[in-house]
């Protein structure tokens, strides 16, 4: 059986452990938190966004009545003022989200929670990036003790 980290072999995304190390040394502040947001936060980042952009269309009321109600519910885990601070997805971000709703629903997910891809929601909707901000804020200086 191989040992990646002792080995040289291939430990993480095509890089070995020295590697892989040197990436995480490399990111700033803002990439270290994308990296160690739970993968769920960040579809779910996404999925508000979008969610966002389609509550800007003219949309059939009992969908938009749903799609409120789904809001409804993150903002009880999330907090109001996360969920009013993120901002509807642009062009663009709706662009990546079409080409990965092709890969099928899971898959979709996985795609808008990977490291590349959620860094670069983060750059066409920096919204997404405060979120994290201030959820992790929360999470760290919560007095309840719940998360």
């Amino acid at each position: 059986m191989s040992n990646a980290a002792i080995d040289g072999g291939i430990y993480c995304n095509g890089r070995t452990y020295a590697e892989h190390c040197a990436w995480i040394d490399s990111l700033n502040a803002d990439e270290t938190l994308i990296l160690h947001a739970p993968a769920g936060y960040r579809y779910t980042l996404v999925e508000i966004s979008d969610l966002k952009r389609v509550l800007q269309a003219e949309i059939p009321a009992e969908y938009r009545l749903q799609f409120l109600e789904f809001l409804d519910r993150e903002s009880a885990r999330w907090g109001e003022e996360i969920i009013a601070s993120i901002a509807p997805m642009c062009d663009a971000g709706a662009e990546i989200v079409r080409e990965a709703q092709k890969l099928g629903a899971k898959q979709a997910l996985d795609a808008f929670a990977k490291f590349d891809v959620f860094s670069a929601f983060c750059a066409l909707n920096p919204s997404l990036l405060e979120a994290l901000r201030m959820r992790d804020n929360m999470r760290i200086y919560s007095t309840t003790g719940e998360n």
